[in-house]
Order: C-alpha cells, then sequence, then structure tokens
C-alpha cells in the first residue's frame, strides 16, 4: 500500500512542479522573452565576426581579409560620401523591376498550368529543361542581346525568380478546396468568376510564400550578373574594388547588400504576416 501512495505522491509532486514551471514562464514579461529571443537569433552572427577577427592577420593575412572593424569603418565612409547610394538604387530599381515582372509572368502561368491543361502541357517541358540551367550562364547572350547594363540584370533577376513563384502559384492553384469550387458553381459562377473570386483568394497565401522564396534568389542573381554586365551597382562596385585590390571597401559593400537583403525579407515576412491576418 505505501508504494502506490508513493507514487501517487510522486505523481502528484511531478504536478505541482511542471504547473510552476508553467507559472513561472507565463511569469516572465514578454518584452523580456522577445529579447532573449532576438539575443539568440544573433549569437551565430556574433561567433562569426569574432572567428572572423581572429582570423584576420593570423589564418588569412589582413591585407586580404580586413578585419570587421576595419570594414565598419569602410562602410562608414561610404555612406558618409554618398557613393554608395547611387549604386544602391540602380540595384534595388533592378530587383524590384525584374522581381515584379517574375510574380506578374509567374502567377499567371502557375495558375494558367494548373487550371488549363494546354497550358500546362505547352509550358512544362520549357521549365523542366531550362531549370538546371544556372542563370548567371545566361549573362553572355543577354549581353549580346540587350548588351551590358539594366535590361541585362533585370532579365537575370525575372529569369532567377520565375521558377520559385511558378512552382508556388502552381501548387496552390491545384490544391484549391475542390469544396469550394463545387459549391461556387453550384452557386451559378461562372469560369471566370471563378477564377477571380475562389481560385485567386485561396492562393494567395502560398503565392506569397514563392515571393518570400524569390527575394533573396534576386539579390543573388543581381550580384552575379552585375559582377559580369555592369557598369554601375553594388555587383559593379565589389567587382572594381577587388580588381584593383581595395578588399575592405569590396567587403563593405558585400556587408551592405548583404544587410540590405535581410532587411528586405525580413520587411517582407512582416507585411506578409500582415496580409495574411484573414487565413
Amino acid at each position: 500500500m505505501e508504494v502506490p501512495q508513493g507514487g501517487n505522491a510522486t505523481r502528484g509532486a511531478t504536478v505541482t512542479v511542471s504547473n510552476v514551471s508553467v507559472r513561472s514562464v507565463d511569469a516572465v514579461p514578454a518584452p523580456l522573452l522577445r529579447a532573449g529571443k532576438f539575443l539568440f537569433d544573433w549569437i551565430p552572427l556574433v561567433i562569426l565576426t569574432v572567428l572572423w577577427e581572429y582570423a584576420s592577420g593570423t589564418a588569412v593575412p589582413a591585407e586580404i581579409l580586413p578585419p570587421p572593424t576595419r570594414v565598419v569603418g569602410e562602410i562608414q565612409e561610404l555612406i558618409v560620401s554618398g557613393e554608395v547610394y547611387s549604386h544602391l538604387f540602380t540595384s534595388l530599381f533592378r530587383i524590384g523591376v525584374g522581381l515584379g515582372l517574375s510574380i506578374a509572368v509567374g502567377v499567371l502561368l502557375g495558375i494558367g498550368m494548373a487550371r488549363l491543361d494546354p497550358v500546362e502541357d505547352f509550358f512544362e517541358v520549357l521549365l523542366a529543361l531550362t531549370y538546371p540551367i544556372p542563370k548567371t550562364a545566361l549573362v553572355p547572350l543577354a549581353i549580346l542581346w540587350l548588351g551590358v547594363g539594366t535590361e541585362t540584370a533585370v532579365l537575370i533577376v525575372f529569369l532567377a525568380c520565375l521558377l520559385p513563384i511558378v512552382l508556388n502559384a502552381y501548387n496552390a492553384a491545384e490544391n484549391v478546396d475542390k469544396n469550394l469550387v463545387w459549391a461556387a458553381k453550384m452557386m451559378g459562377t461562372d469560369g471566370r468568376q471563378l477564377f477571380r473570386k475562389v481560385v485567386i483568394p485561396a492562393t494567395i497565401p502560398e503565392i506569397l510564400t514563392g515571393v518570400r522564396q524569390a527575394i533573396p534568389i534576386a539579390f543573388i542573381a543581381l550580384v552575379s550578373a552585375e559582377l559580369i554586365a555592369s557598369d554601375k551597382g553594388i555587383g559593379y562596385l565589389i567587382l572594381t574594388a577587388g580588381q584593383v585590390g581595395n578588399y575592405p571597401t569590396m567587403f563593405a559593400n558585400i556587408v551592405i547588400i548583404s544587410a540590405v537583403a535581410f532587411f528586405a525579407v525580413r520587411g517582407y515576412e512582416i507585411l506578409r504576416e500582415r496580409v495574411l491576418v484573414w487565413t
């Protein structure tokens, strides 16, 4: 009889401890929890920066790998002098145009392939064949067609971002709840209204996910294109600084475009959460 009692007492104590633990977590103020999560998220970057600082001048000569402190100073000089702003604006403009075109074409193409068999049959093989091709490999061809400059960079960004948006739009339209479609048809909804009032709203969440995937791809494709075929932009600044051995400036521009890409993705995620508040 003592063993069961002991077991009950143990289980009771466990429940009590569990309740205390839950209450103790709930008692932590929300701002403190957010601050702790923020610090935890940035720990890997801090570790990387420390390792970078240590490696510079020890494992790697400082002339080739300048320390973060020197790179930060170079970033300040670029910002104060204003040299970086026109190039950054050019790069962001190219990303905006290329990504915008890929969204417009990709959404229509993906939904069209999901809802219309002839469209899928026509484009499926073409997309499957072009998907494995690195888009930067098309830069020389784009230079022949469009020359060196904005048009080539926009084309490369467009091609690089197109497929993730097409795939997400296709999957979203393919998986639209059949009950919604059936109910709309029973209420007399014609094909055009069905597409506009049922299919499009049902696909928005996954389409926005595809755009989220395309944003970092757009930055990667842009810098790659500007390294090869541009006379302006952040990629061009990185290339010219590296060619003359100005590695602090080169790393400074790399950090700047990385930070801009990071905040672009985070800003988009916040916007997406607000747009999808109804889901």
